[in-house]
């Protein structure tokens, strides 16, 4: 029976990290800052190539590289928004109250959503907009952030937040909200891609690991077909 994990809540750098450590400890390598330019599938397999001309020969490729995944692609199968976050220092636990072990995801639009940090900060974010420009979306992060703070403040009156970091980024999503997961026809059955868009980035992704996988070991997951490519256009 495989494992059951708990998707709701990661810290991404450091799960990154400890994978990477992972590969590194069973002996594999890791290349960081180095750009593949090309990726080209045959019969057998994929040939990359990268920018500085070394090149790699593998059985498949799975392209997990965020909404830059979507430079490999000539159809667009995303928009990139912005969203707007902050951070409090440490909140005392009696302070916290439920918060203390609570994660909040409201379904409004723009939504809210709110957790804890293993130290008790506070983390809030929300307030997505349809600016793609990073300069202009920069701008917005204080006026962002300060409406976030009054609706968690009207939400819960006893807590008086003063953000210690706030910030913006990108955000993809596609018109059904839902991920692609599996290949895509311009590259054929060995490149297969994982993008989890949509705004349930790690439930998605953990569900895409175990599709993928069965994928390319040849086993039908009940999900392969809500989730690729072949639902575009229909």
């Amino acid at each position: 029976m495989a494992p059951v994990i708990n998707g709701g809540i990661t810290d991404p750098y450091r799960m990154a990290y400890k994978l990477l450590n992972r590969v590194l400890t069973a002996r594999g390598h890791v290349y960081d800052r180095t750009e593949v330019a090309t990726a080209t599938p045959h019969a057998h397999g994929v040939t990359l190539t990268t920018v500085s001309g070394h090149s790699l020969d593998c059985r498949y490729l799975i392209v997990a590289a965020g909404y830059e995944a979507q430079s490999w692609l000539d159809d667009k199968v995303a928009i990139n928004r912005s969203s707007y976050a902050f951070i409090t220092d440490p909140i005392a636990p009696d302070v916290l109250g439920e918060l203390a072990s609570t994660l909040i995801w409201e379904s409004a639009r723009p939504y809210l959503y709110m957790r804890t940090t293993g130290d008790g900060r506070l983390l809030v974010g929300g307030e997505d907009d349809d600016l793609d420009i990073p300069a202009q979306r920069d701008q917005r992060v204080g006026e962002k952030a300060e409406t976030l703070i009054a609706q968690v403040e009207t939400l819960f009156p006893r807590l008086s937040l003063n953000p210690t970091f706030s910030w913006g980024g990108t955000f993809a999503e596609t018109d059904d909200g839902l991920p692609f997961f599996g290949p895509h026809p311009q590259y054929g059955p060995r490149v297969h891609f994982a993008m989890a868009y949509g705004g349930n980035g790690i439930s998605y992704s953990m569900i895409g690991a175990g599709l993928l996988r069965d994928l390319i070991e040849g086993r039908d997951h009940p999900l392969a077909e809500l989730f690729s490519f072949r639902r575009v256009g229909d």
